[in-house]
């Protein structure tokens, strides 16, 4: 069971007396964290099913936005909170589940809007947060390897090969040309990422103490590697079904 409380942690003696009510402020923020990002794991699968475009697949997919712009924040503040208290390890899980999270979903949203016309402002800005997201998941990588892959290093491991898999889009955002896109699909598999980040983030985290009866040992990653096979295999599904270019309407 992964705790937020624990992991590699470094306390200065003047420093810790003096934020001791910090971890009244963590509480509270992550119980606001827990509560967004449990509504967000409920209304991912609406949005996802239904009539694309169709009032539902709108009204809904605004709500989980919204939702995931609060999960985003929250996981940030956090992060900021246990750095403070010397907690790095755990800090370093959720700066990098805000940014993993934030860049699929702020993506998704600016390509529903430009469609085909996509801004070079915004292509840089994505190069640079999809640039991150690889380093930082090498950087977890690397440490996981330091820490001999024992206890939370594990997750470690499991969040930076998450970062990876982002390479393939990074190398292509440094292409000069300009390759035609399908805005549609783009959309898609923004929204699907950010369902994968916030699910395998639920299952690290808080669906560890439910599972760890089932899963012990080694096989406790195996819940974590569910939502991204689970994503990966829906992307499949609905880049057949919107495989055709998407005209971009205004």
């Amino acid at each position: 069971m992964v705790n937020l409380s624990d992991g590699l942690h470094i306390r200065w003696p003047n420093l810790s007396q003096k934020l001791s009510d910090m971890d009244m402020i963590f509480k509270v923020v992550l119980f606001f964290h827990i509560a967004v990002g449990t509504l967000s794991l409920i209304t991912f699968w609406i949005p996802l099913f239904t009539k694309k475009g169709g009032n539902a697949h709108i009204k809904v997919g605004k709500i989980y936005i919204l939702l995931m712009w609060m999960v985003v924040v929250s996981a940030a503040l956090l992060c900021v909170l246990r750095a403070i208290q010397g907690y790095y390890l755990v800090a370093s899980f959720l700066g990098f589940l805000a940014l993993i999270t934030a860049e699929p979903l702020w993506y998704a949203i600016v390509i529903l809007k430009h469609k085909k016309d996509i801004p070079d402002q915004v292509l840089k800005i994505r190069k640079i947060l999809l640039s991150a997201t690889v380093i930082f998941g090498a950087a977890l990588v690397v440490w996981s390897v330091i820490l001999e892959l024992q206890g939370q290093a594990i997750l470690l491991l499991i969040f930076g090969c998450l970062g990876l898999t982002n390479i393939p889009l990074a190398l292509k955002s440094f292409e000069k040309a300009k390759e035609t896109t399908n805005w549609l699909m783009d959309h898609i598999e923004g929204m699907i990422a950010t369902g994968i980040a916030a699910y395998t983030a639920f299952l690290a985290f808080g669906g560890s103490r439910f599972l760890s009866h089932i899963f012990t040992g080694p096989l406790t990653a195996i819940p974590w590697i569910i939502p991204t096979i689970v994503g990966v295999i829906t992307i499949k599904i609905m880049k057949k079904k919107y495989a055709k270019p998407v005209e971009a309407t205004r």
